[in-house]
C-alpha cells in the first residue's frame, strides 16, 4: 500500500469525480502522479474491482504491490494474451527444435538448387529447418487456417522457379 500523503487539488478532484460514477480521463504528463491518482481512487472504491495496465511486467509488479486487493494490476499483453483463444495461444506456444533436427525429421538432406547468378547452390539441412521454423512462424502470424508455401522464406539469390519449387517441397 503506498504511504500517506496530502493528496493535490487535481488528485483530490479525479478522486470525487471516480466516486461520482461513470466514464472518467485522467491526462498528465510522465511523473505527474497518475499512478498514484489511481491508488488513491482505488482505496476509496474498495467495493468495486479495478484494472490496472500496464506496458511492461516490472511497472505491473509494482502496482500490483501499491494497489488494494480490489485492483488487479497487469501488463496490457498478457490481457490480450488471456482473451485469446486457445487454438490461437497454441500457435504460439509450439516447442522449439533445432533447424538440422528439423530438417532430418521430415527427410530433408542438402538440397541443391540454382541460384540467379546461373550457379547451383547446395541448402544445407540447418537452412533447410531454419526455412520451414521461419514459415511456421510467418503462418503462426497470419490469418490463415493452414500453412502455405508463400509462408517460406526462401534467399532472393534462389531462381524464382527454383524458390517456388523449394517452398512447395518445403
Amino acid at each position: 500500500m503506498a504511504k500517506a500523503y496530502k493528496p493535490t487539488a487535481e488528485q483530490e478532484a479525479v478522486v470525487e469525480a471516480a466516486k461520482g460514477g461513470g466514464d472518467l480521463k485522467v491526462k498528465a504528463y510522465a511523473g505527474a502522479g497518475k499512478t498514484s491518482t489511481l491508488q488513491l481512487v482505488a482505496q476509496q472504491l474498495t467495493g468495486q474491482r479495478g484494472s490496472y495496465l500496464a506496458f511492461n511486467k516490472e511497472i505491473a509488479d509494482s502496482a500490483r504491490r501499491g494497489f488494494p486487493a480490489n485492483v488487479s494490476a497487469r501488463t496490457v499483453h498478457s490481457l490480450a494474451y488471456a482473451s485469446a483463444p486457445t487454438w490461437l495461444t497454441a500457435r504460439i506456444n509450439l516447442p522449439s527444435e533445432p533447424p538440422h533436427e528439423l530438417a532430418a525429421r521430415y527427410g530433408f538432406g542438402p538440397i541443391e538448387v540454382p541460384t540467379i547468378s546461373g550457379k547451383n547452390a547446395e541448402v544445407a539441412p540447418f537452412e533447410v529447418g531454419r526455412m520451414i521454423a521461419d514459415g511456421l512462424g510467418r503462418f503462426c502470424r497470419s490469418a490463415d487456417d493452414t500453412p502455405q508455401p508463400f509462408h517460406i522464406p526462401v534467399d532472393e539469390k534462389i531462381r524464382d522457379d527454383a524458390a517456388d519449387w523449394l517452398r512447395e517441397q518445403l
